[in-house]
Protein backbone atom coordinates (compact mmCIF):
# COMPACT_ATOMS: atom_id res chain seq x y z
CA UNK A 1 0.00 0.00 0.00
CA UNK A 2 2.86 2.38 0.82
CA UNK A 3 4.52 1.62 -2.50
CA UNK A 4 1.23 2.24 -4.33
CA UNK A 5 1.24 5.74 -2.78
CA UNK A 6 4.69 6.30 -4.42
CA UNK A 7 6.67 6.10 -1.17
CA UNK A 8 10.14 4.59 -1.16
CA UNK A 9 10.29 1.65 1.26
CA UNK A 10 13.23 0.12 3.09
CA UNK A 11 12.57 -3.10 4.98
CA UNK A 12 14.58 -4.06 8.06
CA UNK A 13 14.29 -7.15 10.25
CA UNK A 14 16.10 -5.55 13.21
CA UNK A 15 16.97 -2.17 14.67
CA UNK A 16 20.65 -2.59 13.77
CA UNK A 17 19.72 -3.24 10.12
CA UNK A 18 17.48 -0.17 10.11
CA UNK A 19 20.30 1.97 11.52
CA UNK A 20 22.65 0.63 8.84
CA UNK A 21 20.18 1.53 6.06
CA UNK A 22 19.59 4.97 7.59
CA UNK A 23 23.31 5.77 7.67
CA UNK A 24 23.51 5.15 3.91
CA UNK A 25 20.19 6.67 2.85
CA UNK A 26 18.23 8.62 5.52
CA UNK A 27 14.56 7.76 6.06
CA UNK A 28 11.81 10.10 7.25
CA UNK A 29 9.58 7.87 9.37
CA UNK A 30 9.43 4.38 10.84
CA UNK A 31 6.66 1.79 10.72
CA UNK A 32 6.97 -1.12 13.15
CA UNK A 33 4.77 -4.13 13.82
CA UNK A 34 4.35 -6.53 16.71
CA UNK A 35 6.65 -9.08 15.06
CA UNK A 36 9.55 -6.63 14.61
CA UNK A 37 12.92 -7.84 15.87
CA UNK A 38 13.00 -10.05 18.98
CA UNK A 39 11.70 -7.18 21.11
CA UNK A 40 8.20 -6.23 22.17
CA UNK A 41 6.69 -3.12 20.61
CA UNK A 42 7.34 -1.09 23.78
CA UNK A 43 10.95 -2.29 23.99
CA UNK A 44 11.50 -1.51 20.32
CA UNK A 45 10.07 2.02 20.63
CA UNK A 46 12.28 2.64 23.67
CA UNK A 47 15.32 1.36 21.75
CA UNK A 48 14.48 3.57 18.76
CA UNK A 49 14.10 6.65 20.96
CA UNK A 50 17.51 5.97 22.54
CA UNK A 51 19.23 6.09 19.14
CA UNK A 52 20.48 9.58 18.37
CA UNK A 53 19.68 9.33 14.65
CA UNK A 54 16.17 7.97 15.28
CA UNK A 55 15.03 9.61 18.53
CA UNK A 56 13.08 12.47 16.90
CA UNK A 57 11.72 10.43 13.98
CA UNK A 58 7.95 9.73 13.78
CA UNK A 59 7.19 6.11 14.71
CA UNK A 60 3.92 4.47 13.62
CA UNK A 61 2.94 1.14 15.18
CA UNK A 62 0.77 -1.29 13.19
CA UNK A 63 -0.68 -4.34 14.93
CA UNK A 64 -3.50 -6.75 14.18
CA UNK A 65 -4.55 -6.83 17.85
CA UNK A 66 -3.56 -4.75 20.87
CA UNK A 67 -4.55 -4.39 24.48
CA UNK A 68 -5.51 -0.94 25.71
CA UNK A 69 -2.38 -0.65 27.85
CA UNK A 70 -0.24 -1.48 24.78
CA UNK A 71 -1.71 1.46 22.85
CA UNK A 72 -1.32 3.80 25.85
CA UNK A 73 2.26 2.71 26.44
CA UNK A 74 3.25 3.06 22.77
CA UNK A 75 1.91 6.62 22.67
CA UNK A 76 3.49 7.48 26.03
CA UNK A 77 6.87 6.28 24.83
CA UNK A 78 6.68 8.65 21.88
CA UNK A 79 4.97 6.80 19.01
CA UNK A 80 3.20 9.16 16.65
CA UNK A 81 0.25 6.81 16.12
CA UNK A 82 -0.96 3.27 16.71
CA UNK A 83 -2.95 1.64 13.91
CA UNK A 84 -4.98 -1.57 13.91
CA UNK A 85 -4.70 -3.67 10.74
CA UNK A 86 -6.15 -3.71 8.20
CA UNK A 87 -5.36 -0.04 7.55
CA UNK A 88 -7.20 1.88 4.82
CA UNK A 89 -5.37 3.94 2.22
CA UNK A 90 -7.05 7.15 3.39
CA UNK A 91 -6.07 6.46 7.00
CA UNK A 92 -2.49 5.81 5.91
CA UNK A 93 -2.35 9.08 3.95
CA UNK A 94 -3.59 11.07 6.95
CA UNK A 95 -1.07 9.45 9.29
CA UNK A 96 1.87 10.05 6.95
CA UNK A 97 0.84 13.66 6.34
CA UNK A 98 0.49 14.25 10.07
CA UNK A 99 3.75 12.47 10.90
CA UNK A 100 5.71 14.92 8.79
CA UNK A 101 4.81 17.59 11.35
CA UNK A 102 4.89 15.27 14.36
CA UNK A 103 5.84 16.84 17.72
CA UNK A 104 9.10 15.62 19.21
CA UNK A 105 8.16 13.88 22.45
CA UNK A 106 10.75 13.08 25.07
CA UNK A 107 11.27 9.33 25.65
CA UNK A 108 9.75 8.00 28.87
CA UNK A 109 10.74 5.11 31.09
CA UNK A 110 8.77 1.87 31.23
CA UNK A 111 5.99 1.44 33.79
CA UNK A 112 4.31 -1.59 35.23
CA UNK A 113 1.11 -2.34 33.38
CA UNK A 114 -2.21 -2.63 35.16
CA UNK A 115 -5.50 -4.35 34.44
CA UNK A 116 -7.48 -1.47 35.95
CA UNK A 117 -8.00 0.06 32.50
CA UNK A 118 -10.48 -2.72 31.71
CA UNK A 119 -13.16 -0.20 30.75
CA UNK A 120 -11.04 0.49 27.66
CA UNK A 121 -11.63 -3.04 26.40
CA UNK A 122 -12.74 -3.03 22.77
CA UNK A 123 -11.61 -2.09 19.30
CA UNK A 124 -13.90 0.83 18.48
CA UNK A 125 -12.28 3.77 16.73
CA UNK A 126 -13.43 6.22 19.39
CA UNK A 127 -11.76 4.25 22.20
CA UNK A 128 -8.52 3.80 20.26
CA UNK A 129 -8.45 7.61 19.99
CA UNK A 130 -8.94 7.94 23.75
CA UNK A 131 -6.13 5.45 24.44
CA UNK A 132 -3.77 7.44 22.24
CA UNK A 133 -4.73 10.66 24.01
CA UNK A 134 -4.03 9.05 27.40
CA UNK A 135 -0.56 8.08 26.20
CA UNK A 136 0.16 11.57 24.86
CA UNK A 137 -1.08 13.15 28.10
CA UNK A 138 1.06 10.79 30.19
CA UNK A 139 4.17 11.77 28.24
CA UNK A 140 3.94 15.47 29.15
CA UNK A 141 3.01 17.63 32.13
CA UNK A 142 0.24 19.76 30.61
CA UNK A 143 -3.12 20.24 32.34
CA UNK A 144 -5.78 17.78 31.14
CA UNK A 145 -9.55 18.30 30.96
CA UNK A 146 -11.58 15.07 30.74
CA UNK A 147 -15.23 15.41 29.72
CA UNK A 148 -17.89 12.73 29.36
CA UNK A 149 -21.26 11.56 30.60
CA UNK A 150 -21.57 10.02 34.04
CA UNK A 151 -20.22 6.49 34.15
CA UNK A 152 -18.01 6.77 31.05
CA UNK A 153 -14.79 6.29 33.05
CA UNK A 154 -13.41 9.78 33.65
CA UNK A 155 -11.83 8.82 36.97
CA UNK A 156 -10.26 5.72 35.42
CA UNK A 157 -8.74 7.80 32.60
CA UNK A 158 -7.37 10.33 35.09
CA UNK A 159 -5.78 7.57 37.16
CA UNK A 160 -4.37 5.93 34.01
CA UNK A 161 -2.67 9.19 33.03
CA UNK A 162 -1.14 9.44 36.51
CA UNK A 163 -0.08 5.78 36.53
CA UNK A 164 1.71 6.05 33.17
CA UNK A 165 3.28 9.47 33.83
CA UNK A 166 6.53 10.60 35.43
CA UNK A 167 4.52 11.40 38.58
CA UNK A 168 3.42 7.78 39.12
CA UNK A 169 5.64 7.34 42.23
CA UNK A 170 4.40 10.61 43.77
CA UNK A 171 1.16 11.38 45.64
CA UNK A 172 -2.22 11.28 43.90
CA UNK A 173 -4.68 13.77 45.42
CA UNK A 174 -8.38 13.83 44.49
CA UNK A 175 -10.51 16.91 45.23
CA UNK A 176 -14.25 16.23 45.07
CA UNK A 177 -15.62 19.48 43.63
CA UNK A 178 -19.21 18.50 44.45
CA UNK A 179 -18.45 18.94 48.15
CA UNK A 180 -15.46 21.31 48.28
CA UNK A 181 -15.67 23.91 51.10
CA UNK A 182 -15.86 27.56 50.07
CA UNK A 183 -12.46 28.56 51.42
CA UNK A 184 -8.98 28.86 49.98
CA UNK A 185 -7.62 25.98 52.07
CA UNK A 186 -9.64 23.59 49.89
CA UNK A 187 -6.93 23.96 47.25
CA UNK A 188 -3.98 23.52 49.60
CA UNK A 189 -2.74 20.60 47.46
CA UNK A 190 -2.19 23.08 44.57
CA UNK A 191 0.42 25.10 46.46
CA UNK A 192 3.76 25.77 44.70
CA UNK A 193 6.29 23.06 45.42
CA UNK A 194 3.65 20.34 45.79
CA UNK A 195 4.35 17.08 43.98
CA UNK A 196 2.39 14.38 42.23
CA UNK A 197 -0.97 14.64 40.53
CA UNK A 198 -4.10 16.52 41.60
CA UNK A 199 -7.45 15.38 40.15
CA UNK A 200 -10.21 18.00 40.28
CA UNK A 201 -13.22 15.69 40.10
CA UNK A 202 -16.45 17.16 38.65
CA UNK A 203 -15.02 20.65 38.19
CA UNK A 204 -18.34 21.83 36.72
CA UNK A 205 -19.99 21.64 40.16
CA UNK A 206 -17.92 24.49 41.63
CA UNK A 207 -19.95 27.62 42.38
CA UNK A 208 -18.80 31.10 41.31
CA UNK A 209 -17.01 31.86 44.58
CA UNK A 210 -15.07 28.61 44.61
CA UNK A 211 -14.18 28.98 40.91
CA UNK A 212 -12.59 32.34 41.77
CA UNK A 213 -10.58 30.70 44.58
CA UNK A 214 -9.36 28.02 42.17
CA UNK A 215 -8.28 30.60 39.59
CA UNK A 216 -6.27 32.35 42.30
CA UNK A 217 -4.66 29.06 43.35
CA UNK A 218 -3.72 28.24 39.76
CA UNK A 219 -2.17 31.68 39.25
CA UNK A 220 -0.03 31.27 42.37
CA UNK A 221 0.93 27.79 41.21
CA UNK A 222 2.38 29.15 37.98
CA UNK A 223 4.43 31.71 39.89
CA UNK A 224 5.97 29.19 42.29
CA UNK A 225 8.81 26.71 41.87
CA UNK A 226 7.63 23.22 40.96
CA UNK A 227 4.02 22.22 40.50
CA UNK A 228 1.80 19.14 40.64
CA UNK A 229 0.16 17.71 37.53
CA UNK A 230 -3.46 18.91 37.24
CA UNK A 231 -6.23 16.79 35.74
CA UNK A 232 -9.81 18.09 35.79
CA UNK A 233 -12.93 16.09 34.94
CA UNK A 234 -16.60 16.92 34.42
CA UNK A 235 -19.81 15.44 33.03
CA UNK A 236 -21.00 18.89 31.94
CA UNK A 237 -20.51 20.78 28.66
CA UNK A 238 -18.23 23.53 29.95
CA UNK A 239 -18.36 25.47 26.67
CA UNK A 240 -22.11 25.88 27.12
CA UNK A 241 -21.66 26.75 30.79
CA UNK A 242 -19.14 29.46 29.84
CA UNK A 243 -21.61 30.94 27.34
CA UNK A 244 -24.31 30.92 30.01
CA UNK A 245 -21.96 32.61 32.52
CA UNK A 246 -22.13 29.58 34.84
CA UNK A 247 -18.42 28.76 34.49
CA UNK A 248 -15.52 31.22 34.39
CA UNK A 249 -14.00 31.61 30.94
CA UNK A 250 -10.48 32.17 32.31
CA UNK A 251 -10.73 28.99 34.40
CA UNK A 252 -11.93 26.99 31.40
CA UNK A 253 -8.93 28.02 29.29
CA UNK A 254 -6.52 27.27 32.12
CA UNK A 255 -7.89 23.73 32.34
CA UNK A 256 -8.60 22.96 28.68
CA UNK A 257 -4.98 22.52 27.57
CA UNK A 258 -5.18 18.82 26.65
CA UNK A 259 -8.89 17.92 26.24
CA UNK A 260 -10.07 14.30 26.29
CA UNK A 261 -13.71 13.60 25.40
CA UNK A 262 -15.00 10.18 26.48
CA UNK A 263 -17.70 8.66 24.26
CA UNK A 264 -20.93 7.33 25.80
CA UNK A 265 -21.23 3.54 25.79
CA UNK A 266 -24.09 3.63 23.27
CA UNK A 267 -21.60 4.98 20.67
CA UNK A 268 -19.06 2.20 21.20
CA UNK A 269 -20.87 -0.49 19.21
CA UNK A 270 -19.57 -4.02 19.71
CA UNK A 271 -17.34 -2.80 22.57
CA UNK A 272 -20.45 -3.28 24.71
CA UNK A 273 -20.19 -7.05 24.35
CA UNK A 274 -16.42 -7.09 24.89
CA UNK A 275 -16.86 -5.08 28.08
CA UNK A 276 -19.74 -7.26 29.27
CA UNK A 277 -17.64 -10.40 28.83
CA UNK A 278 -14.68 -8.77 30.57
CA UNK A 279 -16.83 -7.81 33.57
CA UNK A 280 -18.32 -11.30 33.75
CA UNK A 281 -14.80 -12.73 33.80
CA UNK A 282 -13.74 -10.29 36.53
CA UNK A 283 -16.76 -11.18 38.64
CA UNK A 284 -16.04 -14.92 38.51
CA UNK A 285 -12.64 -15.68 36.89
CA UNK A 286 -12.89 -19.46 37.13
CA UNK A 287 -16.51 -19.85 36.02
CA UNK A 288 -17.60 -16.79 34.05
CA UNK A 289 -21.18 -16.64 32.78
CA UNK A 290 -21.80 -16.64 29.03
CA UNK A 291 -24.11 -14.33 27.08
CA UNK A 292 -26.70 -15.93 24.81
CA UNK A 293 -27.30 -14.39 21.39
CA UNK A 294 -30.63 -12.94 22.56
CA UNK A 295 -28.95 -11.38 25.62
CA UNK A 296 -26.20 -9.93 23.43
CA UNK A 297 -28.79 -8.33 21.15
CA UNK A 298 -30.62 -6.86 24.15
CA UNK A 299 -27.39 -5.31 25.42
CA UNK A 300 -26.65 -3.79 22.01
CA UNK A 301 -30.17 -2.36 21.68
CA UNK A 302 -30.12 -0.72 25.11
CA UNK A 303 -29.10 2.98 25.39
CA UNK A 304 -27.04 2.69 28.62
CA UNK A 305 -27.77 6.01 30.38
CA UNK A 306 -25.37 4.94 33.16
CA UNK A 307 -22.70 3.97 30.60
CA UNK A 308 -19.83 1.63 31.53
CA UNK A 309 -20.53 1.74 35.25
CA UNK A 310 -24.13 0.63 34.67
CA UNK A 311 -22.95 -2.24 32.47
CA UNK A 312 -20.36 -3.31 35.05
CA UNK A 313 -22.91 -3.29 37.88
CA UNK A 314 -25.38 -5.26 35.78
CA UNK A 315 -22.84 -7.96 34.87
CA UNK A 316 -21.84 -8.38 38.51
CA UNK A 317 -25.50 -8.61 39.51
CA UNK A 318 -26.23 -11.23 36.84
CA UNK A 319 -23.16 -13.26 37.80
CA UNK A 320 -24.63 -13.99 41.20
CA UNK A 321 -28.37 -13.83 40.48
CA UNK A 322 -28.54 -16.07 37.39
CA UNK A 323 -28.30 -19.74 38.34
CA UNK A 324 -27.61 -21.13 34.87
CA UNK A 325 -24.28 -20.96 33.02
CA UNK A 326 -25.75 -18.77 30.29
CA UNK A 327 -27.40 -15.37 30.63
CA UNK A 328 -30.55 -15.04 28.51
CA UNK A 329 -32.57 -11.99 27.40
CA UNK A 330 -35.20 -12.79 30.02
CA UNK A 331 -32.55 -12.28 32.72
CA UNK A 332 -32.11 -8.69 31.53
CA UNK A 333 -35.69 -7.61 32.25
CA UNK A 334 -34.38 -5.44 35.08
CA UNK A 335 -32.96 -2.94 32.57
CA UNK A 336 -36.14 -2.58 30.50
CA UNK A 337 -37.90 -0.08 32.82
CA UNK A 338 -35.19 2.48 32.17
CA UNK A 339 -36.04 2.42 28.47
CA UNK A 340 -39.38 4.14 29.23
CA UNK A 341 -42.71 3.68 27.47
CA UNK A 342 -45.55 1.22 27.98
CA UNK A 343 -43.19 -1.75 27.96
CA UNK A 344 -41.26 -0.14 30.84
CA UNK A 345 -44.45 0.32 32.85
CA UNK A 346 -45.39 -3.30 32.28
CA UNK A 347 -41.99 -4.42 33.58
CA UNK A 348 -42.35 -2.22 36.64
CA UNK A 349 -45.64 -3.90 37.48
CA UNK A 350 -44.01 -7.32 37.24
CA UNK A 351 -41.40 -6.43 39.89
CA UNK A 352 -41.59 -6.72 43.63
CA UNK A 353 -42.36 -3.50 45.54
CA UNK A 354 -38.78 -2.50 46.45
CA UNK A 355 -37.32 -3.29 43.01
CA UNK A 356 -40.09 -1.30 41.28
CA UNK A 357 -39.64 1.70 43.60
CA UNK A 358 -35.89 1.66 43.05
CA UNK A 359 -36.28 1.48 39.26
CA UNK A 360 -38.86 4.30 39.29
CA UNK A 361 -36.62 6.47 41.48
CA UNK A 362 -33.72 5.98 39.07
CA UNK A 363 -35.91 6.95 36.11
CA UNK A 364 -36.99 10.14 37.90
CA UNK A 365 -33.36 11.06 38.63
CA UNK A 366 -32.29 10.45 35.02
CA UNK A 367 -35.22 12.48 33.65
CA UNK A 368 -34.50 15.39 36.01
CA UNK A 369 -30.80 15.41 35.03
CA UNK A 370 -31.76 15.34 31.35
CA UNK A 371 -34.24 18.21 31.73
CA UNK A 372 -31.64 20.18 33.71
CA UNK A 373 -28.97 19.61 31.02
CA UNK A 374 -26.81 17.86 33.59
CA UNK A 375 -27.01 20.57 36.27
CA UNK A 376 -27.42 18.84 39.61
CA UNK A 377 -28.56 22.01 41.33
CA UNK A 378 -31.35 22.45 38.77
CA UNK A 379 -32.23 18.74 38.92
CA UNK A 380 -32.61 19.01 42.71
CA UNK A 381 -34.91 22.03 42.24
CA UNK A 382 -37.05 20.16 39.68
CA UNK A 383 -37.40 17.19 42.04
CA UNK A 384 -38.09 19.41 45.06
CA UNK A 385 -35.23 17.99 47.13
CA UNK A 386 -31.96 19.46 48.46
CA UNK A 387 -28.62 18.84 46.73
CA UNK A 388 -27.25 16.63 49.50
CA UNK A 389 -30.18 14.22 49.15
CA UNK A 390 -29.82 14.30 45.36
CA UNK A 391 -26.10 13.41 45.62
CA UNK A 392 -26.81 10.47 47.91
CA UNK A 393 -29.53 9.18 45.55
CA UNK A 394 -27.27 9.59 42.48
CA UNK A 395 -24.49 7.66 44.22
CA UNK A 396 -26.90 4.92 45.30
CA UNK A 397 -28.02 4.39 41.69
CA UNK A 398 -24.52 4.65 40.19
CA UNK A 399 -25.28 7.91 38.41
CA UNK A 400 -22.31 9.92 39.69
CA UNK A 401 -18.82 9.85 38.17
Amino acid sequence: MLESRKHQIVEADSLSTALSHHSKEPVEMIFIDQQSDALSVSELISAIKEEKSFCSMPVIVVTSTAKSEDVIEAMRLGAFDHLSAPVSADELDLVIEGAIFAPKLEPASNVTQSDSESFLVGLSTVMRRVEKQIGIAAACNATVLIQGETGTGKDTVARAIHRHSQHRDKPLTIIDCTAVPEDYEAFESLRPGAQGTVILDEIGDLNAQTQALLVRALKELLQGAGAPRIIASTQYDLVTMVKEKRFREDLFYRLNVLPILLPPLRERGSDILSLAEAFLLQARPNAAKRLSSSAAKALLDYKWPGNVRELENLMYHLTFSVRTESIDASDLSMIVPVAAGAEGEESLLSMDYYSAMSALEKRLLERALHQASGSRAEAARLLGINRQLLYSKLKAHGLMS
